[in-house]
């Protein structure tokens, strides 16, 4: 009998141990870039986030989860006989459409050894149940590398989208950019995400602030970063946050960038931004779009290789 409920703190270490279990391979990479097999207990904090992020260990997974459980997402466990096999985690957003109000499904994981017993869709039909309640129009999956799965439990591919990169230039045009100093997540509520929707907008303000989800993790402080607030002439309202890109493939003053903005993309706020680009001495901004909104930067920005699938079902 499959059971799913919020999870707590004290699910941390049972969270880490499925995450743990999906990683064929623990590996050190060097300063050259070749990679060491090493076993977990050798690898440091970081090393363990490079293969998955957050839940790779106990340390990041329990800071994580308290953020969630203070209000940023909810985390979810599915759990047999009180053994939790199985964790999903969402987020509630507020955007225009198509996406409209929303719970984003930003993880589901299942222990390598209990795939196949029906864990992630009690989880996704618990969620669906959730998103009613909350009165979403949809459950949405922004990253949907799994769309087999999904297309099989109701969802539909709606929308996709590709890494773009934008080299600065100096503009003739008239903005204000300032250091961003609210963190509150309230200022966006209802605000597109032309740059940088790896996920949904709310998953992404989470992000800006390291300080808040690094767990005293040095490398994920000390990247270069500025938080900025910007108004363009006609009342365009923006925000942007921009990071030190750290690809193998990048280069020296590569950045990667997240906007939102009061109103969809415009050829000013575009210019707005490669121009304080440029004056801040970046040498190229790295980002995300929706493959609809391309024409919005016709041939300035250049295509990347990276893409995604976004999913999307109702909740009725």
């Amino acid at each position: 009998m499959i059971s799913v409920r919020l999870a707590l703190l004290q699910d941390a270490a049972a969270i880490t141990t499925i995450h743990r279990s999906l990683i064929p391979r623990w590996e050190r990479i060097t300063a050259e870039g070749s990679r060491m097999p090493l076993d977990y207990e050798s690898l440091s904090l970081f090393e363990r986030w490079q293969h998955g992020g957050v839940w790779m260990s106990i340390e990041t997974c329990a800071v994580h989860l308290n953020r969630l459980l203070a209000g940023s997402g909810i985390p979810l466990v599915a759990e047999v006989e009180g053994e939790v096999r199985a964790m999903a985690e969402l987020y509630e957003s507020f955007e225009p459409p198509p996406f409209g109000h929303h719970l984003e499904l930003s993880v589901i994981a299942v222990h390598a050894e209990h795939q196949g017993e029906g864990l992630g869709t009690a989880l996704l039909k618990y969620i669906q149940e959730m998103g009613r309640l909350m009165k979403c129009e949809r459950i949405t999956v922004s990253h949907g590398e799994a769309g087999e799965f999904y297309e099989k439990r109701r969802f539909r591919q709606t929308h996709s989208g590709r890494g773009v990169r934008i080299s600065p230039q100096m503009g003739r045009v008239f903005y204000q950019a300032a250091e961003l100093t609210d963190r509150s997540p309230n200022q966006i509520k209802g605000w597109y995400m032309p740059f940088g929707r790896y996920r949904s907008s709310r998953q992404e303000w989470d992000r800006l602030f390291p300080q808040d989800w690094a767990a005293g993790i040095p490398e994920l402080l000390n990247p270069q970063s500025a938080h900025v607030k910007m108004t363009v002439t006609g009342g365009q309202s923006a925000i942007l946050y921009a990071r030190e890109a750290d690809e193998i493939d990048c280069e020296p003053g590569d950045m990667h960038l997240a906007c939102w903005s009061a109103r969809p993309l415009t050829g000013q706020l575009f210019a707005a931004i490669r121009d304080w680009a440029f004056r801040s001495g970046h040498h190229r901004l790295i980002s995300f779009m929706m493959d609809a909104d391309l024409n919005l930067v016709g041939a300035e920005a250049q295509h990347a290789d990276y893409t995604q699938k976004f999913y999307e079902a109702g909740v009725t």
